[in-house]
């Protein structure tokens, strides 16, 4: 269970208690409902913040997702950081588990919070525009950015790195709370392995690979 999720499952829990009492004390519809529905509400929410335990595949060769969910699109783009780069953006729905993990190893450059506004995540623009995390990061190998961006459900985005930091591949970094969106800048030098529509898991699928290079 992710600890990010203990001050909502005990909103949930102590909402599910507080009904079912009601409905002991004072037996009615309306509390019977209630209780029904917060108990619902609180398996929800358990399930969400579910943290399984994942056996990372290291390997320097590799660009692992970062996040659980849906590959949305793949495109050719020019970014300040990493410079010609491919756009990986995938879109995590509130049944996909919501840790996120690094995706290299390396050392943290850069770390940016930016406000904004809280559009769905699958908008076209929701890049530009939503609330987000930037994280940039490389080792001798290449460099890569990444991003948390909130949707129209998720609006609380957590995010344990600073720069400076040195990382390890696959090891958690935070997590966006009930449904989001996230980008990967990977570096032309590298061999796309993910299309749009494809299913990815966090720490797990492999999103991109260095050209001519196969580690094990």
């Amino acid at each position: 269970m992710a600890h990010e999720g203990l001050s909502n499952i005990l909103i949930a829990l102590g909402l599910t208690a507080l009904f079912v009492l009601l409905q002991f004390f004072f037996p009615g519809i309306v509390w019977q409902i209630l209780a029904i529905v917060s108990g619902i509400f609180l398996a929800f929410t358990l399930y969400f913040f579910r943290d399984p335990v994942r056996n990372i595949p290291v390997n320097d060769a590799h660009i692992l997702s970062p996040g659980d969910g849906t590959i949305v699109s793949v495109k050719e783009v020019d970014d300040d950081y990493v410079g010609p780069a491919y756009l990986i953006t995938m879109f995590l729905s509130p049944l996909n588990v919501h840790v996120n993990r690094i995706p290299i190893r390396g050392r943290i450059d850069h770390v940016q919070y930016k406000p904004g506004m809280f559009k769905a995540a699958f908008a076209e623009d929701a890049s530009e525009v939503n609330e987000q995390s930037v994280v940039s990061m490389s080792n001798e190998n290449l460099k890569v950015k990444f991003s948390q961006i909130s949707g129209i459900v998720a609006r609380r985005i957590i995010n344990y790195l600073r720069v400076g930091d040195s990382v390890q591949q696959g090891y958690r970094y935070g997590m966006i709370k009930f449904g989001s969106r996230m980008d990967v800048f990977v570096p032309r030098t590298c061999e796309v392995l993910v299309a749009p529509k494809d299913p990815v898991r966090g720490g797990l699928t492999v999103l991109a690979g260095l050209k001519g290079r196969d580690e094990s």
